[in-house]
């Protein structure tokens, strides 16, 4: 790679770092040089992508880390170098996204019932295990192909595959032909494993002769359960029945493939079949994980004090409401996706007239100009730098806060309401924000029984969530209400929606909690049904608008602005 990149003009458009060439590189932009907070920062990310893999994961952490019932990454792919490179980056991420699957899947339950349903002798326990390992490995490789993340197993797999392979023992050798299968059967073409098996050697092994005629046959029984567990298993509904399935699968392969493995040696850690001196490296290599997992150890604390902790505001709701027994869990989110620009720009300057007129005026004079209005103050410069003219500006300056608060339920889900919406709120807090910088603006929606606020526009850019899951109207304006700060002015809460609460407990102690902490709340309903109408003014009285066309939104803005006191 060259130094530099450089334009057909000769000018330096970037500089290219070695390492950056992975696809995480696009995405991770959070990093550090220091080994601690990098690390942190890594895990939280991991721990982000582990998400969308399952909700009951349990926690991830690093090996050496306390934790229960959670999931255990080996950190030696990206210790060494911080920030971590792209490439290290991209076979962790790969590695996670596997082991998320594995504890999806309950593969360990699988192996631990298939060590005990097979049987075998004391001397072909390990090689049951191998087996049973990689085609779990392989099973999990071929979900994770059928999403994005396939593209970030691969990786992990050559990186595994690669290291494995400088420590493999002259063919034939069970651990070198799982390994051989699974790059086949998992490749993310999802046809070599139709193809006969041939030598990917380039060549002969010496000594031992073309592969194909030692591993022709087993691979071939391999390869027969490989269609099943891409296209069988995974449609099966219940996580119990698809481990059923396959072990039993496992199962019926494995005493035909035991008959060609059965006088081969696993590997270098094979207890029984090989004792060679070259052993001693595998035991100089436990020995560096330990040290290794006694050094995250050390840093553990460390690392987990630098993640911000879910704020969860369940207990704070339940102080300021009556009906205690029906709130429901609501917690931070900040899980978003990039939203595409919907601002209305011909709305947006009729927007800004209608807030505008609820501004406060202020008027600014820069003064020691060169030309414009005489400037009595300055007179005495005429003479020397001729800078006595001043100019007057007036700005306006909306003194209230206000937070934009939208419903993102599953009733929202339709893509043309959605669309309607972003724009409403998009163009509205566009407004609103050039003449009030301290605005906000949140969206909540319910996810695993958890109805989660998230903060959608960050750093000058709108995000977005999916809408889904139950409208929990009462504890996300409660949730909301206590981020705000109530200063001399009133603050506004705009709440979007398009029908009344259906879950939670209700927006009736809402509105007594913004009235106790002097704020303003408003709602506007956007596409709601007749009944959704009527459910809403009977809450909302009259701190409620409704809006079926965008261009209605200044008339109602105006409308709902005339009800409250801005002072």
């Amino acid at each position: 790679m060259d130094a530099v990149a450089r334009s057909e003009s000769g000018v330096v458009d970037r500089f290219p770092v070695a390492g950056e060439e992975g696809y995480s590189a696009f995405w991770r932009r959070d990093k550090s040089p220091i080994e601690v907070i990098e690390l942190a920062k890594l895990l939280g990310s991991l721990r982000k992508i582990g998400s969308f893999v399952g909700s009951n994961l349990g926690t991830i952490v690093w090996a050496g880390m306390d934790h229960k019932n959670g999931i255990a990454l080996d950190p030696t792919p990206v210790v060494g170098v911080y920030p971590v490179p792209a490439d290290r980056t991209d076979i962790m991420v790969g590695i996670t996204v596997r082991k998320a699957f594995e504890t999806r899947e309950w593969s360990e339950r699988l192996k631990r019932i298939g060590a005990e349903k097979a049987t075998p002798l004391p001397p072909y326990r390990y090689k049951l295990k191998l087996f049973l390992d990689m085609c779990e490995q392989v099973y999990l490789d071929c979900l994770s192909n059928c999403t994005v993340l396939g593209i970030y197993t691969e990786k992990a797999r050559l990186w595994e595959y690669t290291n494995k392979a400088q420590g493999f023992l002259t063919p034939p050798t069970f651990t070198h032909l799982l390994h051989l299968w699974w790059r086949i059967a998992a490749d993310r073409g999802g046809e070599k494993y139709t193809e006969p098996f041939r030598d990917i050697t380039a060549g002969n092994v010496r000594g031992v002769g073309n592969l194909a005629k030692l591993y022709g046959e087993p691979m071939a029984l391999l390869n027969s359960m490989v269609g099943r567990l891409i296209h069988e298993c995974p449609e099966i509904p219940r996580v119990t029945e698809r481990c059923e399935y396959r072990l039993n699968l496992y199962l019926s392969v494995w005493s035909e493939v035991f008959n060609y493995v059965k006088f081969w040696p696993g590997d270098r850690s094979d207890p029984f079949l090989i004792q060679d001196p070259e052993l001693r490296e595998v035991e100089l290599e436990d020995e560096e994980k330990k040290s290794l997992q006694e050094t995250i150890y050390s840093f553990a604390r460390q690392i987990e004090s630098t993640f911000r902790r879910k704020v969860n505001y369940s207990e704070e709701v339940r102080g300021n409401v009556k009906n205690i027994d029906d709130v429901v869990q609501i917690e931070k989110n900040d899980l978003v996706m990039d939203a595409p620009n919907r601002v209305d720009k011909a709305l947006l300057q009729k927007l800004k007239l209608i807030i505008k007129a609820a501004s406060q005026r202020r008027t600014v004079y820069n003064r020691g100009l060169t030309s414009g209005k005489i400037d009595r103050r300055r007179l005495y410069r005429a003479p020397t730098s001729g800078t006595a003219f001043h100019a007057k500006k007036n700005e306006f300056e909306l003194l209230n806060d206000i937070v934009i608060v939208v419903d993102a339920s599953g009733s929202m889900a339709d893509p043309e309401k959605w669309e309607q919406t972003e724009t409403i709120v998009q163009t509205l807090f566009s407004a609103i924000k050039s003449f009030n910088p301290n605005s906000k603006m949140f969206a909540y929606n319910e996810v695993n029984n958890k109805c989660r606020l998230t903060e959608i526009f960050v750093r000058g850019g709108f995000f977005s969530v999916l809408p889904h899951g139950k409208t929990a109207s009462g504890e996300a304006i409660i949730a909301t209400a206590l981020n705000m700060k109530v200063r001399n002015k009133k603050p506004f809460l705009i709440h979007i929606t398009d029908g009344a609460s259906n879950w939670g407990c209700g927006v009736g102690d809402a509105i007594a909690f913004c009235r106790r902490r002097r704020i303003n709340l408003l709602t506007l309903g956007i596409g709601c049904s007749p009944a959704g109408r009527q459910s809403l003014k009977k809450e909302y009285d009259n701190l409620v608008q409704f809006i079926d066309k965008i261009d209605e939104l200044p008339d109602v803005l105006r409308s709902l602005i005339r009800c409250v006191n801005w002072q």
